[in-house]
């Protein structure tokens, strides 16, 4: 856990109220919990981190601006990919994109899939978008969904990504609260595939998350930092497997990408060509026109032709040390060549991140009477979480199935983990106090009066 929590009080679900969105007057307060949401952001991008996930934390803006069309009606944090993957795809959002598009949506969260906390006056969430702008990672969803890829084995990799998430976690399209949104244990092919045609035909994102209501969030403050960070963690392994990467390439961009940076390189390399045969056009004009001055000077300087000499006279004796020189604009001019940029010899792209490292399988937990007891698992038992993005958190037994799991409550979340992955959390027993040899010192008879 993060070492800076929320600490979300009702003051900060009421700046976002909607009389206080379009005015400046209450940015600070706004400010202030922006503030806090990234010193917090940054045990998430840790822990993401750890899990083989580079993601940047960036928040929104807490002042009216273009990019929230002058209305602060929520305060986003978004866990988005890092600059240098942002910057391959960039060249390729931009293509086909009207200044009217960049005028209308100028937030540059909007083109890219993420991880986010979000906190309106009603509420806050946790969840997964994709935007319907990021054309990059919606195709990537779509070649996932496809049922002529692997006969549907990769998608029911992310089917059972989302049956796995808690029960709070709901699916859906457009935009919050939404009636339409399903519990994430209810996700299918068919659901997802009919989500990424609403998203393509219509601006609204897909979303995948868990929106807690401002009464619970206030009423369990103490635990409620804690539970937002492990929500986040839960839904990395759906960020992994829609986002695309270079790990999670299923439209072959990779081969479109080095087209690109070929091209730019082309490019380069013809206008580098054209200023160099301008300027050496440019020097060859200027050498002319000097040579053509040289030429009419030394024209002017000599005599005019005649059949027999002259006397010389006062306007002839002397024109040999007070020739004329030529005018100004006529004396040659010598001006340095102008250096143009180096050419690119040839175009390096960064190098991938290395693939995450497999995880291996867990091993059976055998039970031991050392660590365990004599008591079994079973209904109302306290367990710790043993591996997983709960891992070390104590829950309570709701109930076990014949499957070999039980579903764990652990505070505001119920999830349903195997039973290896549990196990009883031994409270210490309290030291029986020790008895005294000593005797009780016994009261003095009271004396008889006389």
């Amino acid at each position: 856990m993060s070492q800076t929590s929320l600490h979300l009080t009702a003051r900060d679900f009421d700046a976002y109220r909607a009389e206080k969105a379009t005015s400046n007057a209450y940015s600070r307060p706004r400010l202030e919990v922006k503030q806090r949401a990234l010193v917090w952001a940054r045990g998430v991008v840790a822990r993401l981190a750890a899990l083989g996930l580079a993601v940047d934390a960036h928040g929104s803006d807490e002042h009216p601006s273009l990019r929230n069309k002058k209305h602060v009606d929520c305060q986003w944090v978004f866990f988005s990919r890092d600059a240098t993957a942002r910057d391959e795809l960039e060249h390729l959002l931009d293509r086909g994109r009207s200044i009217s598009d960049v005028i209308d949506a100028p937030s540059p969260y909007d083109r890219h899939a993420f991880l986010a906390l979000r906190l309106d006056p009603h509420a806050v969430e946790v969840c997964f978008g994709v935007p319907s702008e990021a054309r990059v990672d919606l195709d990537n969803l779509r070649a996932r969904l496809d049922a002529s890829a692997g006969d549907g084995v990769i998608a029911a990799e992310l089917i059972q990504a989302l049956v796995a998430l808690p029960d709070e976690f709901t699916f859906g399209a457009g935009g919050v609260g939404l009636p339409e949104r399903c519990p994430s244990r209810a996700a299918s092919p068919e659901a997802l595939r009919d989500l990424v045609a609403r998203s393509s035909a219509e601006p609204i994102p897909l979303w995948v998350g868990w929106r807690v209501a401002r009464e619970t969030a206030l009423s369990h403050a103490e635990i409620l930092d804690e539970q937002l960070e492990d929500a986040l963690v839960a839904l990395a392994p759906i960020y992994r497997l829609v986002a695309w990467s270079r790990e999670n390439d299923r439209i072959a961009l990779d081969r479109r990408l080095e087209g690109a940076e070929q091209e730019r390189a082309r490019a380069h390399a013809e206008a580098y060509a054209e200023t160099e045969r301008w300027r050496v056009e440019q020097e060859e004009s200027r050498r002319r026109s000097q040579e053509q001055a040289l030429a009419r000077a030394d024209e002017s300087r000599r005599p005019p032709p005649s059949s027999s000499p002259r006397r010389p006279s006062l306007a002839t004796l002397f024109s040999g040390k007070n020739a004329p020189s030529p005018p100004s604009s006529q004396r040659p001019r010598h001006e340095p060549a102008a250096s143009g940029p180096a050419p690119r010899a040839d175009v390096i792209l960064p190098e991938a991140p290395p693939a995450p490292a497999a995880i291996p399988e867990l091993a059976t937990l055998a039970a031991s009477p050392s660590r365990l007891g004599s008591t079994a698992i079973e209904k109302g038992a306290k367990v710790r979480v043993r591996s997983g993005p709960f891992v070390d958190k104590i829950g309570v037994i709701g109930e076990l199935d014949s499957r070999g799991g039980a579903r764990v409550l652990l505070g505001l979340l119920s999830t349903r983990l195997e039973l290896h992955d549990l196990e009883l959390a031994v409270e210490p027993r309290e030291r029986p106090a020790m008895q005294s040899s000593h005797r009780r010192p016994v009261a003095p008879m009271p004396r008889k009066a006389r």
